[in-house]
């Protein structure tokens, strides 16, 4: 063998050593498999995260006008004084509204879901959904009925008035009430709160022009409610007090309102005489 010859193979063995060195020290630093597929995990949660709304700055948008006529109770109120003093508190936001809130479902559409997105409520309890109409209630009967709640919010109303599905406030009610009826039948004993749709603002209304016709929906609940005892929210005066805690969208609203918008549903259960 000459001596070129093993110059020549101790330089190549040099060179295999050197790579197989860089092979493993590249290796020894790398993440591994599950270490690259939880960072991934993680960077994915935190870019939906950012996709929550921000609890900052509120937008500012214009009130909506208020029905008067939407119907509201006008004789005092013939209530256990423990009841009136707890009314009294939950408007001097002496009490922490979310501790009142116990064997009860909310039902609703998408602005219903931020009860539980927005960690205020279970999600268990918030048989919800974006999309979602008073239709929907017969989807979501299995869930309920094994619930069997004291009390059941229906908080429907954006997507009811513009789907399409009835033609006038006088055909909804109508189903609305028949929907009442079979869910006071399969629950013997429970209670149900009709809340009044929530305004739509500009710019929703260029996705939809049937959303200036809430005020009219409004109008039929709270007086279909009346005739047939049923305990009818109006939501119009947080509306229009908090109005600056609507989304961009002119649809949904901010984290912000859903502390009052349930503080006025428990003084519905409350003042219908209906808190137990």
């Amino acid at each position: 063998m000459s001596e070129k010859f093993l110059k020549k193979m101790i330089a190549a063995t040099g060179i295999l050593l050197v790579a197989l060195l860089l092979v493993m020290v590249v290796l020894a630093f790398s993440p591994k498999e599950e270490e690259r597929s939880l960072a991934e995990g993680i960077a994915f949660l935190e870019s939906m995260e950012l996709k929550k709304p921000s609890l900052t700055e509120p937008t500012t948008l214009p009130p909506v006008e208020q029905n008067t006529d939407v119907y509201q109770p006008t004789e005092p109120l013939d209530l256990p004084p423990e009841q009136l003093e707890l009314a009294q508190k939950i408007r001097n936001d002496e009490v922490d509204i979310w501790t009142l809130f116990d064997d009860y479902v909310m039902m609703g559409d998408s602005r219903a879901v931020g009860y539980w997105y927005y960690d205020f409520l279970p999600e268990e309890r918030c048989l919800t959904g974006g999309g979602d109409t008073i239709r929907n209630i017969e989807v979501n009967m299995e869930a309920l009925l094994a619930l069997s709640p004291k009390y059941i919010f229906l908080c429907y109303g954006i997507n009811d008035v513009s789907i399409g599905f009835w033609d006038t406030p006088e055909e909804y009610v109508e189903e609305m009430m028949q929907i009442i009826d079979d869910l006071e039948a399969k629950i013997p004993g429970t209670t149900v709160i009709v809340g009044s749709i929530l305004p739509a603002r500009d710019p929703a209304f260029e996705l939809s022009s049937k959303w200036y016709n809430i005020p009219d929906f409004n109008l039929a609940l709270s007086e279909a409610c009346a005739e047939n005892g049923v305990i009818f929210v109006n939501n119009d005066a947080i509306s229009n007090e908090y109005a600056d805690w609507w989304q961009p969208d002119g649809i949904h609203i901010r984290p912000e309102f859903y502390p009052y918008w349930a503080k006025n549903l428990m003084l519905g259960i409350i003042e219908g005489g209906a808190y137990e």
